[in-house]
């Protein structure tokens, strides 16, 4: 009984922890400061292309078996403390069908993380993006992705947030 008991608690307690990181785009927690986010990322994809108060960029990376155009990691910013807030990955195709490709191809490996919480959904105009995983917020959703014409091309998004006043 101790047993069940304790595992139990574990699948409660940790759980949710593990949805709030990502677990695997999103390495680190919402609510990071700015300087501890930023140095993170760098080490993973190096130095960022474009760096302001909002967000740090980058660009063309290979990660997880996409190739990302756009990486931007974003911040809340609460009066002179900045924290990370979003995370959006961008891949670009000319043609709506390889947009479409990436997109179901991102959301197999998210399924593989969140089976039991990703779900399809249709947007006004038919065009079908996923979601899944729990927000840290306790209300809504870690991520979706989705396809839209933007820029003249078509981009696959992967969105993380944003998510306010989290702060760690």
């Amino acid at each position: 009984m101790k047993i069940i008991k304790f595992l139990l608690s574990f699948i409660f307690c940790v759980l949710p922890l593990t949805e709030a990181l990502g677990e695997g785009f999103v390495t680190i927690d919402f609510g990071t400061s700015k300087k501890e986010a930023t140095e993170h990322f760098i080490t993973m994809w190096g130095q960022p292309d474009i760096v302001n108060d909002e967000a740090i960029v980058f660009l063309n990376k290979d990660y997880r078996g996409f190739r990302f155009n756009k990486i931007i990691i974003g911040f809340e910013n609460k009066s002179d403390d900045h924290h990370f807030n979003q995370a959006r990955f961008f891949i670009a195709r000319h043609a709506r069908h390889h947009a479409v490709v990436q997109r179901d191809s991102i959301a197999r490996v998210m399924a593989q993380k969140y089976g039991y919480g990703i779900s399809t959904d249709y947007e006004e105009n038919g065009n079908k993006f996923y979601k899944g995983g729990a927000s840290p917020e306790g209300i809504g959703f870690l991520f979706t992705i989705y396809t839209q014409r933007r820029e003249g091309r078509w981009m696959t998004e992967l969105r993380f947030g944003a998510f306010h006043k989290i702060k760690k």
